[in-house]
């Protein structure tokens, strides 16, 4: 089955002069241009392609990487705007660009500006976009568990904090007094589910949970101590923004971290700062 704006799995069927065609199933063969198509790729060949519909409406496969697919959400450029809509830059050219209707506008868009979108795809509309993503992301979680390893992307401020997307399907909510780097709108960055909430709402950490915090930033300290030539001018006195700068992680974090070293012998804890010891 193939999935139109997505990834796919597809199979090379024949050769022409100038392209490929790939197995598209109910949709009939899906060309993909011969300079696109990895080095030495034969009939019978199972290659990853993106399909989509091109300016001229025909089904056609790329290698290229867009910078979002359907079911995702994605901050993308506004490259034009018409009386029917916009069109946002997806990364496969100005001649394909992504339509985003203007009925599907929570808000007017503008010219060079970036939307925050959600991508989608039937059969009448083709693949288009729609900034009213609230009628496609969730509230309820359940399927996660505290300390998952999820992926965000930054989507408004609050005065709680910043409202975040999970894993392209779920709001969640980062905590202001937990941040500690400058965040913008539509960043996307690698973090952990810090509690599912009784709601079955997500609350989202920057930095991994419990234990598995403290080892991972323990290597890290270790390996800067050998760098500077086993002393480090960073201890539990030191300030929050010094020690996030260091190691992107709480005070916290970096007390509970030495402290395990200290205990392990491997570092020493001085009035200013630590070191390495010899072993």
């Amino acid at each position: 089955m193939v999935n139109i704006g997505q990834h796919n799995q597809l199979e090379v069927v024949e050769q022409l002069k100038n392209s490929f065609l790939l197995a598209g199933g109910r949709y009939g063969d899906i060309a993909l241009v011969k300079q696109e198509a990895p080095q030495g790729t034969r009939v019978g060949q199972i290659l990853t392609a993106f399909v989509f519909i091109d300016q001229d409406g025909y089904l056609v496969a790329t290698t290229h990487q867009p910078l979002a697919q359907v079911g995702q959400v994605a901050w993308l450029k506004v490259i034009d705007v018409t009386p029917q809509g916009a069109y946002l830059d997806w990364g496969l050219g100005e001649e394909d660009a992504l339509f985003l209707p203007r009925q599907e506008q929570q808000n007017p868009v503008e010219l060079n500006r970036y939307c925050l979108v959600y991508l989608c795809f039937n059969e009448q509309k083709g693949i288009y976009a729609t900034t009213y993503l609230n009628d496609f992301l969730q509230d309820n979680a359940s399927e996660f568990k505290q300390g998952d390893k999820v992926s965000i992307l930054v989507a408004n401020q609050t005065e709680l904090g910043f409202k975040v997307i999970v894993n392209h399907r779920y709001w969640g909510l980062l905590y202001a007094n937990e941040v500690f780097q400058p965040l913008h709108k539509g960043q996307t960055l690698t973090a952990y589910v810090k509690k599912l909430r009784d709601d079955q709402r997500l609350d989202i950490s920057l930095q991994p949970l419990g234990f598995a915090k403290v080892e991972g930033i323990t290597g890290d300290i270790l390996e800067k101590l050998k760098q500077q030539r086993g002393y480090l001018a960073l201890s539990d006195k030191s300030s929050p923004d010094a020690i996030y700068a260091a190691f992107g992680v709480s005070k916290k974090v970096f007390k509970q971290a030495i402290g395990t070293l200290f205990k392990q012998h491997k570092i020493s804890i001085e009035a200013d700062g630590i070191r390495l010891l010899s072993k």
